[in-house]
């Protein structure tokens, strides 16, 4: 059976993660990569606590207390790290190529599970992952896979890279917090993560002269659903079908990005249609169970699943 929610949960995730790239991207020159970071998780905040103890009313401190350390490592991977270097990257580098490296993420999960964690890995996901990452490949150099090797890689790359690194650690580890509320997780992760940001805002102050109301709006939207709903979703995903399976569906990121460019008014060509669907069928792919009876079985009547 598929578990048709925790899909779902994993592909809102991942069209907010797009809409943060393009937002991020325009912004970049009125917000400095670290007050991107602490605004957008301050805007965050405002929605996280409120719902997290209207709907599932936590004990704060007692979840503090047993999961203190667990919560400030993921506040460090997922928010220190990943956002800000994420936004950092974007000082050098392109929107297209950033979201290349998020391509990286679903291997490097899925190697990092293989190793770590001893998840097993059938052979529809492996060749699932395949698919998927020529679909994005297909996206991302318009139909011709051979511009991969004859892209100019720069300082915003390797960021990205180490970023995409810490996403993958970010992942695997979540998997400890299981007994957590998930969006009291997400709460308690954005308020420790927007403290360990506050040193580092008097690096690179924000200078008001730059900043237009196209930025606010880019700030408030990355609070509101990058923030709240995607780090929502991606964690009651992942929590459900495990690090491996989630992370092929950030080859999302690059299609959504292109499907928005679209709605932005970029026409679409054929070989974005191309790899998107090719991305989807891979994530099917992953994301169904075959059934297989075997020889012994059938004499007994009986079925087992792969």
């Amino acid at each position: 059976m598929v578990n048709y929610k925790a899909w779902t949960f994993l592909i809102g995730a991942n069209l907010f993660w797009a809409g943060n790239i393009i937002f991020g991207k325009l912004i970049v020159d009125e917000f400095p990569a670290e007050w991107t970071v602490f605004l957008r998780w301050v805007v965050g905040l405002i929605l996280l606590i409120p719902i997290a103890q209207f709907i599932e009313k936590p004990s704060w401190y007692q979840i503090w207390r047993n999961n203190w350390v667990l919560i400030i490592l993921l506040a460090a991977l997922s928010i220190v790290l990943y956002t800000y270097l994420s936004y950092a990257s974007l000082q050098f580098t392109s929107a297209t190529n950033s979201a290349l490296f998020t391509t990286l993420a679903p291997g490097l999960i899925m190697l990092f599970s293989l190793i770590f964690l001893r998840e097993k890995v059938s052979a529809f996901q492996f060749i699932g992952l395949i698919i998927s990452f020529i679909g994005v490949m297909i996206v991302l150099t318009r139909g011709n896979l051979l511009q991969l090797f004859h892209t100019p890689y720069n300082e915003g790359d390797a960021i990205m890279l180490f970023a995409v690194l810490c996403w993958a650690a970010y992942s695997l580890l979540l998997k400890k917090a299981k007994g957590i509320p998930p969006v009291t997780l997400v709460a308690m992760i954005a308020l420790v993560g927007a403290i360990l940001m506050i040193p580092f805002l008097f690096f690179h102050p924000i200078h008001s002269d730059k900043i237009t109301s196209l930025g606010i709006v880019g700030v408030i939207y990355m609070g509101v659903f990058p923030s709240v709903g995607s780090f929502i979703f991606w964690n009651q995903g992942v929590k459900k079908l495990g690090a491996s399976k989630a992370g092929i569906t950030m080859n999302l990121i690059p299609v959504f990005t292109a499907i928005i460019s679209v709605i932005l008014g970029h026409a679409l060509e054929m070989s974005q249609m191309l790899g998107g669907v090719m991305t989807i069928s891979g994530m099917l792919l992953i994301a169904i169970k075959r059934k297989k009876v075997s020889p012994v079985a059938q004499q007994l009547g009986l079925k087992e699943t792969i």
